[in-house]
């Protein structure tokens, strides 16, 4: 007979478990092309990933507008390929039967859905071209984000024809205006208020947005249609938009994290929707004109952001300015004299033109110069990643002590330390009279490491906030190593 035993566990109890899974990093190197052509196998789906262009040849023909701008950006020395793991170029049809759209208007920035304390609050519009109205909307129940929309949707804004659409969460919510009618004779244009407390500024919410009739899909709703589930950075196009469209597309991207480029062979567009584009602040939308044709307008920008996104953010001085860079498939534009480079120049329109007899790219600061507007982008992201990764990866907790919080900034710190060795950002003298934090503190970090991080102590948080478990606000600087583009030199000879 056999004696009885206990169990090991009343001595030893063990369990093995894997690291927390973390984010994996975003991709910043794949561009995104837009096109109206219809692909040839029918079960094509919403997008597909290409390396090279060969495989869209077969996809769309030899002849296609595809495949000839997926070679203008994998024809480049340097292109998005350089980026490593995971760059390539996604093809995006548009639909070629698109429901009617309404008129759209995005809020151009996250709002904290709870400092909508106000009792009066109102919103004027225009809405489908009847005369500009002011509309109530009075208190906002802030208690959620169902909450907050329902509030949104007062019985005045529903009887004007419109409806708000609020996506995120209470602390950070995106807000959507539309129209309830659809098609092109819908259309919103925001106001400003003459009674109350105007509304649209707290939602970020301005300028003018028009609907769409059935048919072939729009840019601007082709993005909204694949930005949540299709991934990708940069955006190009196969067609010159009409100004409008183009405009309502600028004003998309500048709410989202993605870079656009976009090119003209009109003189006229450059001091008309480029220089609207400019002065709009839309710094997320990079103009390039090119004066040869249409077509190697859409090429040169299809290039152009190629070689941008070129950059290897884990790499060793990667980094790069697009001024005086060459371009593979393209002369130098025969129209550019000294006159039209002036005005390019001043309204921030990027262009191939010759040096000398050598045709070069170049780019201009007045929309921000590119490689700014590519890598401060790319920062936010990765800044995102890290910050997630740091809470998500631990099998406990990230306790909310001046400990934890010097792991959050370790985290963060390792975005700038990278940035650092990619070439982005540079020891320097930080020249804003601006400083946060310990004012030595940020001036001798900047002047040593090119970035500074800092947040409050923990001990300074009030009980509401601390009951929430949202870290102190942490404030980082960060000193930008520029580029050289021109010089001066004064010579003087002895005889």
């Amino acid at each position: 007979k056999m004696s009885k035993q206990i169990s090991s566990e009343n001595v030893v109890r063990a369990s093995v478990t894997g690291p927390a899974r973390g984010l994996a990093e975003i991709n910043k190197n794949t561009i995104a092309l837009f096109t109206d052509e219809v692909p040839i196998p029918t079960d094509y789906g919403v997008s597909k990933k290409y390396l090279n262009p060969i495989g869209s040849k077969d996809d769309f023909g030899s002849n296609s507008d595809t495949f000839r701008i997926l070679t203008a950006i994998f024809g480049q020395k340097k292109n998005i390929m350089s980026g490593g793991a995971g760059a390539g170029a996604v093809v995006i049809p548009r639909l070629q039967a698109a429901p009617a759209a309404p008129a759209t208007i995005i809020g151009s920035f996250k709002v904290n859905l709870a400092a909508l304390t106000a009792l009066d609050y109102n919103i004027n519009a225009v809405i489908d071209s009847a005369p500009a109205a002011d509309i109530l909307i009075g208190e906002i129940d802030t208690t959620d984000v169902d909450s907050v929309e329902t509030s949104l949707n007062s019985t005045a804004v529903t009887a004007a024809g419109l409806v708000f659409v609020v996506k995120g969460d209470l602390g950070s919510a995106t807000i959507e205006l539309k129209t309830v009618a659809t098609g092109v004779a819908a259309d919103i244009t925001i106001g400003l208020t003459g009674a109350g407390t105007d509304i649209s500024p707290l939602l970020g919410l301005s300028g003018s947005a028009t609907g769409a009739d059935a048919g072939l899909e729009r840019n601007k709703d082709a993005i909204l249609r694949t930005v949540g589930s299709v991934p990708y950075f940069g955006i190009v196009y196969n067609e010159k938009m009409a100004d409008a469209d183009l405009l309502e597309t600028a004003a998309l991207v500048q709410t989202l994290q993605k870079f656009q480029g976009v090119g003209s062979n009109l003189t006229a567009d450059i001091t008309g929707i480029f220089k609207t584009i400019k002065d709009s602040g839309y710094t997320q939308t990079r103009c390039l004109f090119y004066s040869n044709s249409e077509t190697n307008a859409l090429d040169f920008a299809a290039g152009y952001m190629s070689q941008l996104m070129s950059i290897n953010f884990s790499g060793s001085n990667t980094s790069l300015t697009m001024n005086l860079r060459d371009y593979t498939g393209l002369v130098g534009d025969p129209l550019i004299d000294d006159d039209l480079y002036g005005t390019l120049k001043k309204e921030g329109v990027d262009c191939l033109a010759n040096l000398g007899v050598v045709p070069k790219i170049f780019s201009f600061g007045a929309n921000l110069f590119s490689d700014q507007v590519y890598t401060r982008l790319a920062l936010v992201v990765d800044l995102q990643i890290a910050g997630i990764n740091f809470l998500a990866t631990t099998g406990t907790k990230r306790p909310q002590t001046e400990e934890g919080m010097n792991g959050l900034k370790g985290a963060y710190r390792g975005v700038f330390r990278q940035r650092k060795i990619a070439g982005i950002n540079a020891p320097g003298r930080w020249n804003d009279p601006t400083t946060f934090g310990k004012p030595e503190d940020h001036i001798r970090n900047i002047e040593e490491f090119g970035y500074y991080i800092y947040s409050a102590p923990v001990a300074d948080q009030s009980q509401a906030v601390r009951s929430t478990r949202v870290a102190p606000l942490c404030q980082a600087a960060e000193k930008e190593s520029g580029a050289l583009h021109e010089s001066d030199i004064a010579v003087s000879v002895e005889p």
